[in-house]
């Protein structure tokens, strides 16, 4: 079991790595402070209902 796990580990620092090396994390305090904020806020707009087409109207 335990060179299972160790394995698995490797494998995750291994895959963690190559992403840290190929992707770039954001560092824009403000994009990544108001982003939370943004979706919270957006969470509480209510939905619109959909719109009923005018009666008489084909």
């Amino acid at each position: 079991m335990q060179g299972k796990e160790r394995n698995r580990q490797e494998q995750l620092g291994t895959m963690g790595q190559a992403l840290r090396s190929s992707l770039r994390v954001p560092t824009d305090t403000y994009i990544t402070g108001d982003i939370p904020t943004l979706l919270t806020l957006l969470g509480q707009v209510p939905a619109v209902p959909d719109r009923k087409p005018p009666e008489g109207r084909s």
